[in-house]
């Protein structure tokens, strides 16, 4: 067939241009980080997380609105990129390494902002902690039992600029974007590279 673009394929991921959000959206900055990695734990975490990004990417082409089938691969994500930073070769241990990547890979930036994520029906934030066990929540609900309808994330070009969720039947009101919690991994990985690599 000629005339018609090649269809998307994981393999065929621009890592540099897929992580130049990370960097201001510079493409040649992300470019010059990328080319600079020659530690290959460093490169696996920076092409790991791209492809769980990338197919998030795609699941929200076909499932607009059901942001908790998009967290399921954040959540990959942020658990292969602690594990590949640590050296972790058992298996389990999933939550503690999601918690891991979010409490001590991400930036304080990144933690501030999950610090004002969820709100109670009272009024009480959730901790950076109680956000990352309650999307973990998220994660198990849609990878266990096939639950990806109940969570809510805002969608600011919808005009929905806060929602309620519900959390173990509590009401929690979402402030948090699927595309902030996107960037939060994006940059994650990237602090993680940068930290295996020479």
């Amino acid at each position: 067939m000629t005339g018609t673009a090649p269809r998307p394929h994981v393999a065929n991921i621009d890592f540099p241009a897929f992580y130049a959000p990370a960097f201001a959206n510079d493409e040649d900055r992300a470019r010059e980080f990328y080319e600079e990695i020659t530690n290959r734990t460093a490169k696996i975490i920076l092409h790991q997380a791209a492809r769980m990004l990338w197919l998030s990417d795609r699941v929200d082409e076909v499932s607009r609105g059901r942001p908790a089938l998009r967290i399921l691969f954040f959540a990959i994500a942020a658990e292969a990129v602690a594990k590949l930073t640590d050296g972790f070769e058992g298996e389990g241990k999933s939550r503690a390494y999601v918690q891991h990547f979010f409490r001590e890979i991400c930036s304080d930036e990144h933690r501030s902002l999950l610090g004002r994520a969820f709100q109670s029906s009272a009024g009480q934030w959730l901790s950076p902690l109680d956000v990352v066990d309650f999307l973990y929540d998220v994660r198990c609900d849609v990878a266990h039992r096939g639950q990806y309808y109940d969570l809510n994330l805002p969608r600011p070009e919808v005009g929905e600029t806060e929602l309620f969720t519900s959390s173990a039947g509590d009401s929690l009101i979402a402030h948090l974007t699927a595309s902030q919690l996107r960037q939060i991994v994006l940059e994650g990985a990237v602090l993680a590279a940068r930290r295996l690599n020479p």
